[in-house]
């Protein structure tokens, strides 16, 4: 779960990152951001769900709310069985 305060001028880089997230570490991804107007940046919203897949499964534009999403839990497991690129991470210490 991202929660952030992404203006509207970048709220692209916010949508593809999330986007990003959710593939790279090949699980679902949530992130919240802001909606509102403070005195200097416009918050557009765009919070979004994303499978392990990249797929968007929600997304709020220019709206707050609440929902509800049903992960399918299991589908990460099927991901990393197709994809094992998880497996060649090597930590550095």
């Amino acid at each position: 779960i991202n929660i952030a305060n992404w203006p509207v001028g970048r709220i692209a880089h916010w949508h593809t990152l999330l986007r990003a997230r959710a593939i790279e570490n090949q699980a679902f991804v949530v992130g919240v951001n802001r909606v509102g107007t403070d005195k200097a940046y416009t918050y557009p919203g765009w919070s979004a769900v994303f499978d392990p897949s990249g797929n968007e499964l929600l997304c709020y534009k220019e709206t707050s709310g609440v929902a509800v999403v049903d992960l399918d839990i299991p589908q990460v497991q099927a991901v990393r069985e197709k994809f094992t690129f998880l497996a060649d991470m090597r930590l550095i210490r």
